[in-house]
């Protein structure tokens, strides 16, 4: 489970996939699930949280695609 706690203005919003792979599909659809400049709160993937250099959804785009 992927689980993204992202900022939209200043209120945290929460959105989950079965996977990264189930992410990084949605962020390569014509209109991606979300923008990449949403800032990043935090990111927890299978019950770990991740550590990103670039904390924006485009930063873990980046991370997840390697």
């Amino acid at each position: 489970m992927l689980i993204i706690y992202y900022f939209i203005d200043d209120t945290v919003t929460k959105k989950a996939y079965q996977n990264a792979a189930d992410f990084i599909g949605a962020q390569l659809k014509e209109v991606p699930d979300l923008e990449d400049y949403y800032r990043i709160d935090k990111v927890i993937l299978a019950d770990q949280e991740l550590t990103l250099k670039n904390k924006t959804i485009g930063g873990l785009f980046d991370h997840l695609n390697k």
